[in-house]
């Protein structure tokens, strides 16, 4: 009998040569054709191997019909391991992919663990890298029925786009056709006929749509034809413009970027045009669209018979900021030094408000002639060259130069009310932001709070234009938290397209919500709306109306209101 250290020995030996060569590939071994199914039994003690001959980068989809338990380790040229499968849990057909990374014969080993199984193993294709990394062909997500019926004509053998284009030029563009039976939608198609070498299209809109990228903005060419079309789905009642750029580089940073503000113009087939006088240049126009649903908003626009108020400039200097400053004034129809004081509206973005796009005296003048608001003097305070953000984004110098300095002065030259209970402070994006933030630091001396798209996600400790998630947006909302409730009452309002589609916590409609939820649940009467546009004067000059009915407005309502805000 041998002594135990030599049997030992012996096993020990003989359990290391059995790890030694399981698992090693044969020189040879059987070859796999492609889409032929191979069956074999496999047994614990054994290996089943296959050859398979690849080119570099060949993608492999492969198959393996099981019953009992198999494992799939697949070996480079070299034999080395490039990857392994673990038996799946069930009996049935299960799949396996690998890519090839150098050329040669790859080596496919089947293994059991404990019991017999019987499988059957077939490669059901190879791709190689060409055809792996060939773009996939670009299909329409929302097709236009207009211009599918068009493509089939094309298809057909019929290429002459005339008709279409003359049916197009009588119509107007873009293309509005209703999306869905429910109405929410509409799909929306932009058109330009490529007269001049083509090779590229873009659309520039304030629509911002969190499924579609900046570059999912730009048009396709009809197979080979000179229509270049976008069909994307908006929802119904938007109001948005927009200018149609060919031969758009489609980049958007570094130089070649600036080329697009050279080739933007308007919608040579939409007869609405915005920003553009009648002798402006294509290239300075902008067109505009509105979409079934849009609220009448008209009290911007001007009407024969309405008095119209005066506005005269005055030139103020600041010992806080240490500077000048220009604000214009608007009195209203029938101003009075003396009587019953006027409210007041005091307005950043003051050069804004008062050109012909926002038109904001033509919709005082009209709110007051239809005594929907009281008589009402409006201060606009302008922007200091290169100041606008900074005096803007929560600036305490500025608010003191607002409460301190400016407000005086308004109340000594004009006949105003002293109470914060009549005067409102009203602006836009930043400007918004402003507002928000006279409410919050001087609440007994502005009482409602009208902002606009304010940009109320900014945070001091951003760096503007490079921030992202990992700084916490909405200081605003932070600092009403941890503060009294005031009486102040708020008018906010937001689009539908300031979606924050960057991930950087910068979106306009998700810090108003924020906003509007911290004031109600602090106390504060919050009048909210959410409009369906963008960040433009478009939506900002139809819903100012909307911000000072729900704040100044008279029971006595007029037909052409839209409807009320939401609280």
């Amino acid at each position: 009998m041998k002594p135990f250290f030599i049997r030992a020995t012996v096993a020990a030996i003989a359990f290391t040569s059995a790890l030694l060569s399981y698992g090693q590939p044969p020189s040879s071994s059987e070859v796999l054709s492609l889409n032929k199914t191979v069956t074999r039994d496999i047994n614990p003690e054994s290996s089943q191997f296959f050859s398979l001959h690849l080119k570099s980068a060949d993608y492999v989809n492969g198959s393996i019909t099981q019953q009992g338990k198999v494992s799939i380790a697949i070996y480079l040229p070299d034999n080395s391991v490039l990857r392994k499968f673990r038996a799946a849990p069930s009996d049935g057909k299960h799949s396996f992919a690998f890519a090839a990374e150098v050329a040669g014969d790859y080596k496919i080993e089947l293994t059991t663990d404990d019991k017999p199984a019987r499988c059957e193993l077939r490669i059901d294709a190879i791709t190689a890298l060409d055809e792996r990394l060939q773009p996939e062909p670009w299909t329409d997500p929302n097709p236009s029925p207009r211009v599918e019926a068009l493509r089939r004509q094309i298809a057909s053998g019929n290429t002459d786009t005339a008709p279409f284009w003359k049916q197009v030029a009588t119509e107007g563009t873009p293309l509005i056709e209703p999306y869905g039976k429910d109405g929410r939608y509409q799909l929306v198609t932009f058109l330009w006929r490529a007269m001049y070498e083509t090779r590229s299209v873009f659309v520039r809109s304030p629509i911002r749509l969190p499924e579609l990228q900046l570059n999912d903005y730009a048009m396709h060419r009809l197979m080979n034809t000179d229509v270049w079309y976008l069909t994307v789905k908006i929802p119904s009642g938007a109001g948005f413009d927009y200018r149609i750029s060919p031969n758009d580089p489609l980049v958007f940073d570094g130089p070649r970027s600036s080329q697009r503000a050279v080739t933007s113009q308007m919608d040579p087939l939409n007869p609405h045009r915005w920003s553009c006088d009648p002798q402006e240049s294509r290239f300075r126009c902008h067109s505009y669209a509105e979409l079934p649903g849009a609220a009448p908003r008209t009290w911007f626009v001007k009407k024969r018979g309405i008095a119209e108020g005066k506005i005269e400039t005055k030139q103020l200097h600041s010992d806080i900021q240490k500077l000048d400053r220009t604000v214009a004034i608007y009195t209203p129809p029938d101003y009075q030094t003396k009587g019953r004081p006027n409210h007041l509206l005091v307005v950043f973005d003051g050069d804004d408000y008062l050109d012909d796009d926002t038109a904001m005296p033509t919709t005082l003048n009209n709110l007051i002639a239809g005594s929907k608001i009281p008589p009402t003097v409006a201060v606009m305070v302008y922007n200091v060259d290169g100041r606008r953000l900074k005096d803007l984004l929560l600036n305490q110098e500025f608010a003191d130069f607002m409460a301190k300095e400016l407000m005086p002065w308004v109340r000594e030259h004009y006949n105003v009310s002293t109470e914060a209970a009549q005067t409102v402070v009203i602006g836009h994006s930043a400007g918004g932001v402003a507002a928000v933030y006279m409410g919050l630091r001087y609440p007994g001396v502005f009482g409602n709070v009208l902002s606009q798209s304010g940009a109320v996600w900014w945070s001091p400790e951003m760096d503007l234009g490079n921030q992202d998630a990992t700084d916490e947006p909405n200081w605003l909302a932070r600092q009403f938290i941890v503060s009294p409730t005031s009486a102040v009452r708020f008018y906010l309002e937001a689009g539908t397209f300031e979606v924050d589609t960057s991930g950087r916590g910068s979106g306009i409609l998700e810090a108003n919500r924020q906003l509007r939820e911290v004031l109600l649940a602090k106390g504060y009467e919050v009048h909210y709306q959410q409009f369906v546009g963008g960040h433009d004067t478009v939506s900002w000059r139809g819903t100012l109306a909307d911000g000072l009915l729900a704040l100044l407005g008279t029971k006595n309502k007029h037909p052409e209101q839209a409807a009320p805000p939401s609280k």
